[in-house]
């Protein structure tokens, strides 16, 4: 028996993975800025390198804030089960695959920077909305509703 969630739970949820998609980009664009900006001035164009290491970090402080505002917005009104460490390990790994996508879509496939960033957004929504309340936690025998044994009288 699959036990339902309320659609404000489960929007928390989706929106929450996005929260996660910042939350693992903060490191990658921190450290991709470092090596890049480094590689930029070692061959000579150190106002690139400059540009580069600034500019990546900025992105870098950009995600973070919209962890935070995320997260302190929609943890509150998110349901028990993501509190559970299956709730946790689902959201980042739907977060890694649509970063994974999103820089796949923006670096090798020739389509508008807006929909490549826009669709691995809506699809890592998508996907939390869609499994918050059918995996995680709550296929744990402790989340389960548990009916004591009827009496059976014999003749």
């Amino acid at each position: 028996m699959i036990r339902r969630i309320d659609p404000v739970a489960r929007t928390a949820y989706g929106v929450l993975c996005i929260a996660a998609m910042a939350a693992l980009a903060f490191p990658l664009l921190v450290v991709i800025g470092a090596v890049a900006g480094a590689v930029f001035a070692i061959d000579g164009y150190g106002s690139h390198g400059l540009a580069v290491w600034l500019l990546s970090w900025a992105c870098a402080l950009f995600a973070a804030a919209l962890f935070f505002a995320i997260f302190y917005t929609m943890w509150p009104l998110a349901s028990d089960w993501v509190t559970e460490w299956g709730g946790y390990a689902l959201g980042f790994a739907f977060a890694g695959v649509g970063l994974a996508i999103m820089a796949l879509l923006v670096f090798l496939v020739p389509m508008p920077r807006y929909l490549a960033v826009i669709a691995p957004l809506a699809a890592t929504f998508a996907t939390g909305f869609a499994v918050a309340g059918r995996l995680a936690g709550l296929g744990s025998p402790a989340a389960q509703p548990h009916y004591p044994a009827k009496a059976v009288r014999r003749r």
